[in-house]
C-alpha cells in the first residue's frame, strides 16, 4: 500500500502488495474460500452450528445447536415447546454456520430450508451419530443407545433436516497468510 508521510513521502506497505491498500484482503474475500473436501471434513468433525429464524415479527434469533449428519444432511431436533419449531413450521428459511472444531477461523455457512418430520428412524441414526461422536468414534452399545433414545422419545419430539440452498465458505487463516506475504491472490 501506498501511503504519504510528512517527510518521507510515499512508502510501501512490506504486508501488501505496492498496487492494493491494505485494507483490500478483508474487503475482497473471494480467493478464500474452502475447498469441496474441507468443507465436508468440517460438517462430518463438528458437532455444533449456530442456527437462525425468524420470529413472528420477522425478528432474527440465532442460538447454537448439537447437529448430527444423517445420510448426508444437517439434522437437529427439537419439541414443540421450542421457538425454533414454530418460527421454522412458519418460515423454513435458515443459515447454519459451523466451524472447523480446530480453527474456528475456518467456517461453513449453509443457507437453505428446514424439513420438519417425526420419524423413529432418524431420530435413532441421529442418536447413534451423537453418542458415537461423544465416544470418540466407538458406536454405543444396544443397550446404551435405547437407554438414550429414551430421554428423547417425547411424543411431540420432531427431526429437522437441512436442504442445503447455497454453501459459503471462508478460510481466515488463508487471508491472514496472504496479509503477512503480500501475496496477489486477485490477478
Amino acid at each position: 500500500m501506498l501511503e504519504a508521510t510528512a517527510n518521507n513521502g510515499p512508502q510501501t506497505d512490506p504486508h501488501m502488495n505496492s498496487e492494493r491498500p491494505s485494507w483490500f484482503a478483508r474487503r475482497e474475500i473471494a480467493p478464500f474460500t474452502l475447498r469441496e473436501s474441507e468443507v465436508e471434513k468440517i460438517l462430518e468433525t463438528a458437532t455444533h452450528a449456530v442456527v437462525s429464524w425468524v420470529t413472528k415479527d420477522s425478528r432474527p434469533v440465532t442460538a447454537i445447536m448439537l447437529y448430527v449428519m444423517v445420510d448426508g444432511k444437517v439434522t437437529v431436533t427439537s419439541t414443540t415447546n421450542r421457538a425454533k419449531y414454530y418460527a421454522w413450521k412458519r418460515n423454513p428459511a435458515t443459515s447454519f454456520c459451523i466451524w472447523d472444531p480446530n480453527n474456528i477461523g475456518r467456517q461453513v455457512i449453509l443457507r437453505g430450508e428446514i424439513e420438519i418430520t417425526q420419524s423413529d428412524e432418524l431420530l435413532r441414526k441421529y442418536t447413534e451419530g451423537f453418542l458415537t461422536s461423544a465416544r470418540n468414534g466407538r458406536a454405543p452399545s444396544p443397550e446404551r443407545l435405547e437407554r438414550e433414545l429414551a430421554k428423547f422419545d417425547a411424543p411431540d419430539r420432531h427431526m429437522m433436516q437441512l436442504n442445503v440452498k447455497k454453501i459459503l465458505s471462508h478460510n481466515l487463516d488463508e487471508l491472514l497468510r496472504v496479509e503477512k506475504e503480500g501475496s496477489d491472490v486477485w490477478s
